[in-house]
């Protein structure tokens, strides 16, 4: 419709314009004459334009001149209007012509010289009626009269009719037309919607409408930045750009054009996949009398997956036919693109999609008749055609050859280096044929294709093969006509492989079944194959199949998880659905097989795999493929599994089992017979060994009979493998096995597992021992344990003469049950689920309340029960040699309703205890309550603090406790050191009275025991942070304290010595290092060695009563009110000796104490005793010095210097020296004799040193001076 509107646009305008310009030419040629008349010849070149144009004409104005000889006419404001519609169709703003009034004069005709207009515009509509402009002057004038054709500015709006809408097309065109004789210039510029860009440059002599009469040449480029503008005026929904190059030469009758297409489409509304794609094509078109070509020597489209390349495509023509040639056609691209433009039928397209064809058409002919529709000859060379697999098509790849076809008779010739040929509805396997040459003969019809005659020749690196194929293809299931196809084929020499790659699935699924997972590789000879008749399963009737062939197979499985069998030589032969194998030898695992025979076929309804043979060869071997076989039981398989064995087996072998038509469960019968077999289970510690004999094994029962002897832990038994004389309580029996044998210590630690340390167990005693298999597995062994003697601490200790009976029940199923009784000491159930959570539950003696297993949380011991008596260094003894034989793993424990009547710790004991807690992980959780105390103890694990929270501890109540029991010496210590502990005691009582709290970190190892960091108060005494506590453990135990004690006022402290009675202080202080020789509880005054410093404050000294304590005694010996009074100065002191500070040093060694200065300060005044105190005696021998003020106390002075005068001298002296002077009022007393009733006489006057201090410095006397002063003050 295009092509239309533009030859009556183009009609128009040339017809126009010739028409106009011929009428100025005559006017402007008579314009001297005809002037004054210019408006009626308008008038008149109106009419003439109308008649020529059949439209409506009208001019503004005109206008002529002479330009040489021409006459040169111009016209205003022209406008030409259809009649009907009054629209125009042809505008110019001026339009000027010159006449060739010459070749005008000899043609008899207005012949235009030249012809310009600007300012044109000409609409025009596109549609199915004739509104087009009709031009009155044959375009080819303007090819071959016209000098010069020159369009300016020229408007061209294209209108299109779509439906009930229009749609237009903007063109702004520049045209100039050039003759010069013979020769043609053009140019063209055109510019409009959607960036459309129009460049036209030629050149050429003669006639260019004449191609005959024609050479020249044609350059142009047509490019647009938007087809959305374009491609909407043609109805279309595509946008992109587009870019055409174009060159066109012509000479001698024949045109060829050089062209090349880019750009970039996108059609968004369209149903075709194409969503946007770049494109490329180049070529070219050739153009003669009788024929015409186009060849696109290069096309590409750029898809989602990349480019797709076209290479050489050419399209004929001639009067009658048409042809179509294609070389190097990629068959991957072509149906890539047609599928993603959406022109492949939607019917066609999932199996085209998965087909995923490729290769390459080297050449394509394809050719017919303009007059018919169908396709007359096809010629077709093609390599390397690849059809993806696993689709409804056949798969095949490397298929080469050719292929042609002239009306209904045709031949294919394959030529393939590696063909491959899939078709999953008829083999399961990729048939990999090798070289492949065939020549197939075929006919044509509407509906089917008969193949008439097929030779083909098979040449791979493993096989050759010859074959003769026959048959019919239908082309649609409405033919009437079934597939078929009849196969002979022949090969010397094959692998199995090959032979089951060219049976069909579509044989008897049994069959097929049974050869594709039995006859495994290997190698067939003397290969005869024979398929005739129906392909598809539903035509089996018409159907028949043969195979024979000599085997030797590397492997073959009888029946899916059946034993391998390896090595095999026989023959195989298939008649449809009857397998038959002749087996001449066969190794299964380690076991030969001979004289066998297999055979698949039918009994009744029931398809059955039958089997004999002889079997001989190593137990391992014959165990394994036991095991292995998946219709044994998995019990019976585990089982097997967790066997060791050696030794020779011989048997006889009797297998039949259904494959199709019943239950797939076989009948076995085999006939065993063993010689110097060895016999062990995994996980286990038993082993048989020199076991001789014969069973018989029966599936489904199992081992039925037999008897066997062996050797176990060095003695002969008897194994009766009678399955009905024992009876376990298992639902079905397959295994049973009953012994009886003497186990001695050793014998016992192997068989647990455990190493038992020596002295435990000794002796031997008798076991009776009873092992089932079958729904589960059971084990029952039951002993006297006469001649065995336990060495375990009561209540289970045991002499070798005495009886005590042992049984164990074993249980296993999906769970595990552990039933053991030792006498009536201990009961132990043991349980374990199917998912391994195992949980147990131990009862002592005496239970107070029964538990369940149930009630048992997994992965942990519960033990119950109360004990007579419990000696905790007998067991920790024991504990310590099991972990020395490195028995570290213990599971959870939980204590519950534990008691214990009597506890003892070597000889001390302890009374009764109750405990409760768990263990876990290496986490301790214990509580403890006995008579004396009732304590929590935790440890996170053996890395973390041991804590120790003592809720109460009374002193009162703790039994007296042997200090050896605190060092037990450990025939097995353990091989660690405590961890790290803390404890606490919040409650500490001693004779009905809680004297506070305390917390302190101990470090005990094996050597010894630290308390550091202590925390809390007791009677009113705190312990400093540097107060100390270390026991030295072993040979030379000492034990150390380091003293850091702070006391408050009398009334709070030492309340339980009522130290109150002596001595009044408002707080204390008390330091020093002290050790004595052997454990805490050795301590004895008299072995104290160390040195202790004492500081009181705010106090008063007060007569020991007669009925004080020992400890009150002891103070009493630095009670210096008595000395006072004894010395007759208290008359100089406040009753009861007050003192502002007291402080002094004391050095304890051998039961002696050596008072190296104890000192007490009243005011001005000051007592200060220095000696030795006697522990043994109890008795001192000393110095006391009292020093008072000089000014204070003349009189005593006075008698003690012998007058008043002296004294008054002193006086005056004091006042001026007064520190010098103070010894001048000092006196020495000497102290001896019993603590109680000592003996104290003045030595001296004027002296304020004791005797143990005079050879002391002038530095330290200086110093002792300073110190007085200050307390003076």
């Amino acid at each position: 419709m295009f092509e239309r509107a533009y030859r009556a646009l183009r009609s128009l305008i040339w017809r126009t314009s010739i028409a106009v310009l011929i009428l100025v030419a005559v006017l402007v040629s008579l314009a001297t004459a005809l002037v004054p008349q210019l408006p009626a010849v308008n008038t008149s070149l109106v009419a003439e334009i109308e008649s020529r144009t059949g439209f409506d004409a009208q001019v503004g104005g005109i206008t002529a001149e002479m330009v040489g000889f021409r006459p040169k006419l111009a016209l205003e404001d022209l406008n030409i209007r259809n009649k009907k519609t009054a629209t125009s169709v042809f505008r110019a703003g001026r339009l000027q012509v010159t006449l060739n009034p010459w070749r005008s004069l000899l043609q008899r005709q207005l012949i235009l010289a030249e012809m310009r207009a600007s300012d044109v515009a000409i609409p025009a509509s596109l549609s199915s009626e004739a509104t087009g402009i009709v031009v009155p002057i044959d375009p080819s004038v303007f090819a071959t009269e016209i000098e010069r054709l020159a369009l300016e500015n020229m408007q061209v709006s294209l209108v299109r009719e779509l439906s009930d809408t229009e749609r237009a097309l903007e063109l702004a065109v520049d045209l100039d037309l050039r003759r010069e004789g013979s020769n043609r210039k053009l140019q063209l510029l055109a510019t409009g919607d959607g960036g459309l860009t129009v460049s036209i440059v030629g050149a050429g002599v003669g006639n260019p409408l004449d191609l005959s009469r024609f050479a020249g040449s044609l350059r142009g480029r047509v490019s647009s930045d938007n087809l959305g503008s374009i491609s909407e005026f043609f109805g279309a929904d595509m946008s992109g750009t587009s870019d055409l190059l174009f060159w066109t030469d012509a000479s001698a009758g024949q045109a060829s054009t050089v062209f090349k297409v880019t750009g970039d489409a996108r059609f968004p509304g369209s149903d075709a996949r194409l969503s946007g794609n770049a494109f490329s094509v180049s070529g070219t078109a050739t153009l003669d009398r009788n024929e015409s070509w186009v060849n696109i020597a290069q096309a590409s489209v750029t898809l989602e997956q990349g480019p797709i390349e076209f290479n050489d495509i050419n399209v004929g023509l001639t009067t009658t036919d048409w042809e179509l040639l294609v070389n190097d056609l990629n068959l991957a691209s072509s149906a890539q693109l047609l599928l993603e433009a959406g022109l492949i039928p939607d019917s066609i397209r999932g199996a085209l999609e998965a087909a995923s064809i490729s290769g390459t058409i080297n050449a394509l002919s394809l050719g017919g008749s303009l007059s018919g529709e169908s396709i007359q000859r096809v010629a077709v060379d093609f390599d390397d055609i690849s059809v993806q697999q696993d689709t409804p098509l056949p798969g095949v790849s490397g298929l080469s050859g050719s292929l042609m076809l002239s009306s209904t008779r045709g031949q294919l010739q394959v030529n393939s280096s590696d063909l491959t040929l899939v078709i999953p509805t008829q083999f399961a396997d990729t048939m990999q044929l090798g070289n492949v040459n065939a020549v197939i003969d075929f006919d044509l019809t509407d509906d089917h294709i008969a193949i008439r005659n097929g030779r083909a020749a098979a040449r791979a690196e493993d096989f050759t093969a010859l074959a003769l194929l026959s048959g019919e293809i239908p082309l649609s299931p409405a033919s009437g006509h079934s597939p078929m196809l009849n196969v002979v084929l022949g090969s010397d020499r094959a692998p199995a492989s090959r032979a089951l790659a060219f049976t069909p699935m579509t044989i008897d699924p049994d069959a097929y079944r049974w050869m594709q997972t039995s006859l495994g590789t290997g190698e067939a000879t003397q290969i005869g194959f024979v398929l005739r008749g129906a392909v598809r399963k539903v035509d089996f009737p018409l159907r028949s199949i043969q195979l024979s062939a000599l085997a030797n197979l590397d492997a073959v499985t009888m029946m899916p998880g059946l034993p391998l069998a390896k090595s095999l030589i026989g023959h195989v032969g298939i008649d449809n659905g009857l397998v038959t194998f002749d087996v001449d030898s066969a190794l299964v695992g380690g076991l030969d097989i001979g004289e066998g025979l297999l055979q698949i076929g039918k009994r009744d309804t029931i398809r059955i795999l039958t089997a004999q043979a002889a079997i001989d060869g190593r137990l391992p071997a014959a165990v394994d493929e036991v095991a292995g076989i998946p219709y044994v039981p998995k019990r019976v398989t585990r089982e097997l599994r967790d066997l060791t064995v050696d030794g020779r087996v011989r048997g006889f072998f009797d297998l039949s089992i259904p494959i199709r038509g019943a239950a797939k469960i076989p009948t076995i019968a085999t006939r065993v017979e063993v010689s110097e077999a060895t016999v062990s289970v995994s996980g286990l510690p038993i082993k048989f060994q020199h076991v001789n004999g014969q069973f018989v094994y029966e599936y489904p029962r199992g081992i039925v009979d037999g008897s066997l002897m062996a050797r176990f832990e060095n003695q002969d038994v008897s194994l009766d493998l009678n399955l009905d004389n024992a009876d376990l309580g298992l639902s079905q029996k397959g295994f049973s096995v009953a012994t009886s044998a003497r186990l001695g210590a050793s014998d016992v630690s192997r068989l647990l597992g455990v190493r038992v340390p020596d002295g435990l167990l000794d002796g031997s005693s008798a076991f009776d021992i009873v092992f089932q298999a079958g729904e589960g597995v059971a084990l029952n062994v039951t002993s006297n344990l006469e001649g065995l003697a336990i060495g375990l601490p009561a209540p289970f200790s045991k002499p070798p003469e005495q009886s005590k009976l042992l049984e164990i029940d074993l249980r296993i199923s999906d769970s595990v049950f552990i039933d053991a009784a030792y006498s009536n000491a201990l009961s132990l159930s043991i349980a374990q689920d199917a998912e391994n959570a195992w949980r147990a539950l131990a009862s002592i003696r005496e239970v107070d309340q029964e538990l369940s297993l149930d009630e048992v949380e997994a992965g942990t011991v519960v033990i119950s029960g109360r004990v007579e008596e419990l000696d905790v260094s007998a067991w920790a003894d024991t504990q310590a040699r099991f972990l020395s034989g490195g028995n570290s793993d213990l599971p959870a424990i939980v204590w519950r309703d534990f008691s214990v009547n009597r506890v003892t710790l070597g000889e001390t004991e302890l009374g009764p205890f109750s405990f409760t807690g768990q263990y876990e992980d290496g986490l301790t959780s214990l509580g403890l309550v006995s008579n004396f105390i009732k304590a929590q103890i935790d440890l996170d694990g053996p890395e973390e603090q041991l804590d120790i929270h003592v809720d109460s501890l009374s002193i009162d109540s703790m039994p007296s406790i042997n200090a050896a029991a605190l060092d037990i010496e450990w025939d097995n210590p353990p091989v660690a050191s405590w961890p790290a502990t803390q404890i606490t005691v919040d409650s500490l009582m001693f004779k009905g009275q809680d004297l506070g709290s305390l917390a302190f970190d101990a470090s005990i190892s094996e050597s010894s025991i630290d308390l550091a960091q202590f925390d809390g108060s007791l009677d009113g005494v705190s312990f400093g942070p540097e107060s100390q506590f270390s026991w030295v453990r072993g040979e030379g135990s000492t034990t150390r304290a380091t003293l850091d004690l702070t006391l408050p006022s009398a009334g709070d402290a030492l309340t339980l010595l009522d130290a109150k009675s002596v001595v009044d202080f408002s707080s204390g202080r008390v330091v020093g290092d002290i050790e004595w020789p052997g454990a805490p509880t050795d301590f004895q005054a008299d072995q104290v060695t160390g040195d202790v410093e004492l500081q009181l404050t705010s106090g008063s000294f007060l007569p020991v009563p007669s009925q004080a304590t020992d400890p009150l005694r002891f103070i009493g010996v630095f009670n210096l009110a008595g000395l006072v009074q004894r010395a007759n100065v208290n008359q100089l002191f406040d009753p009861g000796l007050t003192f502002d500070r007291a402080s002094g040093d004391f050095s304890l060694s051998g039961g002696k104490v050596t008072i190296t200065e104890f000192a007490i300060r009243n005011g001005g005044g000051r007592l200060t005793l220095g000696g030795l105190y006697s522990m043994d005696s109890e008795s001192i021998e000393g110095e006391l010095v009292v020093t008072l003020p000089l000014v204070d106390n003349i009189p005593w002075v006075a008698a003690l210097a012998g007058g008043l005068p002296i004294a008054a001298g002193a006086y005056l002296a004091s006042k001026v020296f007064e520190d010098q002077m103070k010894s001048l009022s000092s006196g020495v007393y000497s102290v001896s004799g019993p603590v109680s009733s000592p003996i104290v006489k003045f030595v001296r006057v004027f002296d304020g040193k004791l005797s143990s201090s005079r050879g002391s410095s002038a530095t330290e006397d200086q110093s002792s001076v300073d110190a007085s002063e200050r307390e003076r003050r």
